[in-house]
């Protein structure tokens, strides 16, 4: 009889300690979730600030483009008055202007692929979520 007591006592032991830890379970799946709701926001952050990037990027590969073109002008200018020092200054500066536009667009289409790389990480993310 105390062998069937002290055996049902046990269950009930070992059921009531399953319970608590079913509790702890939903918090700690919800402190996950919400670490992974955080990174999701930051990650957005992350792409609002690219997008911003990339416009500043191709707005500096605009002016560059236009700064060539002026250095250019000028450069023909020159040579049409026969002043050979002042149109290899201006070809210089051209070259230098060409060369920054080269690599701000460089640099905008690298951060497009990071882009596109992060927005299919939040499209993933919040399918998961």
């Amino acid at each position: 009889m105390f062998d069937n007591l002290r055996s049902a006592f046990r269950e009930a032991y070992e059921n009531f300690n399953k319970e608590l830890n079913r509790e702890h379970v939903p918090e700690t799946v919800n402190r996950l979730i919400g670490g992974m709701v955080d990174e999701i926001t930051d990650v957005k952050a992350e792409i609002a600030n690219l997008e911003s990037q990339i416009g500043k990027t191709l707005a500096g590969a605009k002016k560059e483009k236009g700064d060539a073109a002026t250095c250019r002008r000028r450069e023909q200018m020159a040579r049409e008055i026969d002043d050979a020092e002042t149109a290899d200054l201006a070809a210089q500066f051209a070259e230098k202007h060409e060369e920054h536009q080269q690599v701000l667009e460089q640099k905008a289409k690298a951060l497009k692929a990071e882009l596109d790389f992060r927005g299919e990480e939040v499209e993933e993310m919040m399918a998961k979520v």
